[in-house]
């Protein structure tokens, strides 16, 4: 199905989609004119299309890169499949959190709290708020553990300085707060995506170029699995993460000229976002098989290949959290309230952070609140025919399993390191 003709062939409720003002079904509350005036001032302030496929790559694919071959390393080549299945599920699931947005037919909702209240009430505000928080801050510690890390790599290697990766943390937090304070709307975040997605790019090129090289000098000291069952829940954890950021997306729609592209748009950055996963996991499992570490550079050999790869996830880190932090303002305003750097510096765990947040928060704010609050809002019969009623079956099965035992598998693996200490 054309998730793009699906979306326009809607009747009543979509008949605004695309319009970022306040829309009304009578036509003599606002004057023609002004109205127009209105459109072409809201016009000039929107992102292009292209804005917005940066935005989302930058926001999904960095992190993901890193953690991807570790999640095949963790459930076998099976985890392929799941990787793929995923993309398609975050791709319907929020082509129907945008449509949500609309519901009503006479004016967009800015936000997932919004469309959860809509949806549920009280609780689902609190639910979709309790996630969103958590999400929100956990991404942000979660960049800062990996740039804490690869400043520490950094300056040890080049110029011989050592100092505690929580150090280089309060460092890179200082950092940060630069392009946060400058940015008031995705469009101005959309600088940053585009250099963010560079970085991202070269990464993907040093890991699939260094994996291949190495093939040869590995081929009989790493073993590989088709599948291991009793880890294919925490690898889906971090599957799940790797596709994160509809946090965001409400946002990023709202920030573009032409907001009717936005499955076009959404399809073709995930598309882009699981090629990339693609070209690094395959080949770097092939080669480092049960070795293969989170993240992924870790079990590259020392030299030039991991300095440049480290710069440059370091850069995209620098790039994207401000774009994270940005929509977070945007959603709560003046209750930032959480010291994001001292969770950081407390819990400095990369690879358990990232599964218990793919688990915990994307497994429930990617996949299954988008499609519940749709349902809710427009009626289960909506669906069209059996087809799609049995993939929406199937989609909160998977993600509800992945979700509960991948968060207990988290939080498990997170009580270990921390009661090592």
């Amino acid at each position: 199905m054309n998730p793009e003709s699906h979306l326009s062939n809607r009747r009543d409720p979509w008949k605004n989609y695309g319009s970022t003002i306040l829309a009304t079904s009578d036509s003599n509350v606002v004057d023609d004119d002004l109205d127009l005036d209105l459109q072409e001032e809201s016009h000039r302030d929107k992102g292009s299309n292209l804005s917005a496929y940066f935005n989302i790559i930058c926001i999904v694919a960095g992190s993901g890169t890193l953690g991807i071959p570790y999640a095949i390393q963790q459930g076998g080549w099976i985890t392929i499949l799941f990787l793929i299945l995923s993309s398609m599920m975050n791709v319907y699931a929020n082509i129907k959190l945008i449509e949500c947005l609309y519901h009503d037919g006479k004016s967009r909702r800015i936000s997932m709290s919004q469309v959860a209240y809509d949806a549920f009430g009280n609780l689902g505000l609190v639910l979709v708020g309790f996630f969103f928080n958590a999400l929100s801050v956990g991404c942000s510690i979660l960049y800062l553990i990996l740039s804490g890390e690869n400043f520490k790599i950094l300056f040890s290697e080049i110029f011989d300085i050592s100092l505690e990766t929580k150090t280089w943390i309060f460092i890179c937090a200082s950092l940060m707060c630069i392009p946060f304070v400058m940015l008031k709307t995705m469009k101005e975040a959309s600088w940053l995506s585009i250099f963010g997605t560079i970085s991202t790019m070269m990464v993907v090129f040093v890991v699939f170029i260094t994996s291949i090289v190495e093939f040869p000098n590995n081929r009989d000291k790493h073993e590989h699995q088709f599948i291991n069952l009793r880890n294919i829940p925490i690898a889906l954890a971090t599957v799940f993460f790797s596709y994160g950021g509809n946090i965001v997306y409400p946002h990023i729609e709202s920030s573009m000229k032409h907001p009717s592209a936005w499955p076009k748009v959404l399809s073709y950055a995930t598309a882009t976002v699981t090629v990339f996963y693609l070209l690094v996991c395959i080949p770097a499992y092939a080669t480092y098989g049960d070795a293969t570490l989170s993240p992924i550079y870790k079990s590259l050999p020392s030299g030039l290949a991991v300095l440049i790869t480290v710069i440059m996830i370091t850069i995209h880190i620098l790039l994207a959290l401000p774009i994270y932090q940005t929509a977070f303002a945007l959603e709560i305003e003046e209750s930032l309230s959480i010291n994001i750097t001292t969770l950081a510096v407390k819990f400095p765990y990369f690879a358990d952070v990232m599964s218990l947040l793919g688990a915990l928060g994307n497994g429930v704010l990617l996949i299954i609140m988008p499609l519940s609050a749709w349902i809710k809002l427009f009626g289960w019969n909506r669906l069209n025919g059996w087809k799609e009623k049995t993939w929406v079956v199937f989609i909160f099965v998977f993600s509800a399993f992945g979700a509960i035992v991948g968060t207990i598998d988290s939080i498990r693996a997170l009580y270990l390191n921390i009661t090592k200490e």
